[in-house]
């Protein structure tokens, strides 16, 4: 086949695979039809046939293509980093800002978690795992680099608990009915609810959050201002964390700070679009301290506040936190006051 002939063929695969992504999205895999398909892409139906025997292989091609942008957003932001804990909590923020950038194609990938596989031996569907066994070696390779280097468990088997984490994380993803409703029964967003998901997923693989590991290092050491501002904008732009007033901000660091430390108790003093104050009574990164027999020392004191700085500024320029009382220090619990600069 000439060259000229084989674009021609790319070219018109191309269309056929947009026009199933498109329709995917707006009808459900279930309601979509081959015909719908070369009517949308305007060939003729036996046209389609010759590039895809039956609708189980076109879909099996379409979620290729998406898997495999996913991957390279993937791997783009896990180069980013050096650790391996930090390359595994980059997988899942590559995952949230391709969802976020791409609302089509992730609604289309979100219906394809529905397809079933009744040929594994078709090419199309072959080629299709490979693209998801990529991803999960990926996550595997940072969990052995992230043990390796002493800050994910050592009895942690990398491939299991990458396909168990892939699969754990796109369901928060892709809510069900199900999970839709029992939410909002409980007042929770879905915002809330990935939040407490991705700390699960990191806690259950890490030996101390991922703020411990900063407050490990001695100050001298610990990222730029530039690196921890760029990382926490890329999370929370993924995430679309509004920071508009002290309260939006708020929220948006005690969702950020679930994430990067794990879970945290607190009581709200003052509430007001100007000015907040929070009375944190349980710090992650203070028990786990604790837990190890570690004494929090200069680099966790003025570390942790310096974090926190970073974080509220990065999200909002005109305001800055202040701390009153640390756990840290000797105090009973962490004042923190939000507010106009």
């Amino acid at each position: 086949m000439s060259k000229r002939m084989e674009r021609k063929k790319e070219e018109k695969k191309k269309v056929i695979l947009d026009a199933a992504e498109e329709l995917i999205a707006k009808k459900s895999i279930i309601y979509m039809t081959m015909d719908q398909v070369a009517k949308e892409a305007d060939v003729a139906k036996g046209t389609l046939y010759l590039y895809f025997k039956n609708k189980e292989s076109l879909c099996a091609a379409v979620n290729t293509r998406l898997n495999r942008e996913i991957n390279c957003c993937i791997k783009e932001k896990m180069d980013l980093y050096a650790t391996g804990s930090e390359k595994t909590l980059a997988v899942g923020t590559a995952i949230i800002e391709y969802s976020i950038k791409n609302p089509q194609k992730w609604k289309t990938a979100t219906e394809l978690y529905q397809m079933s596989i009744d040929n594994p031996e078709d090419p199309n569907v072959q080629e299709f795992m490979g693209e998801v066994n990529k991803m999960v070696h990926m996550l595997a390779a940072a969990y052995r680099q992230g043990i390796s280097e002493g800050d994910i468990r050592k009895d942690v088997d990398p491939v299991p608990t990458a396909i168990y984490n892939r699969m754990a994380f796109s369901n928060v993803l892709a809510l069900t009915s199900e999970q839709s409703m029992v939410l909002k029964l409980n007042d929770i967003s879905q915002k809330r609810y990935l939040s407490v998901a991705w700390n699960l997923i990191n806690r259950s693989t890490h030996i101390k959050p991922s703020l411990r590991e900063e407050s490990d290092k001695s100050l001298e050491y610990h990222r730029s201002e530039e690196d921890i501002g760029k990382e926490i904008k890329t999370m929370a732009d993924s995430m679309g964390l509004q920071a508009e007033d002290a309260v939006q901000i708020r929220d948006a660091w005690l969702t950020l700070t679930r994430i990067i430390m794990g879970g945290v108790e607190h009581e709200t003093i003052e509430n007001t679009s100007n000015r907040v104050i929070e009375n944190v009574t349980l710090c992650p990164a203070f028990n786990s301290h604790k837990e190890t027999g570690a004494t929090p020392d200069k680099n966790m004191i003025e570390g942790c506040p310096r974090y926190c700085t970073i974080l509220v500024e990065t999200l909002n320029s005109k305001y800055a936190p202040r701390f009153t009382k640390k756990m840290c220090a000797g105090d009973d619990f962490c004042e923190v006051i939000i507010e106009l600069k």
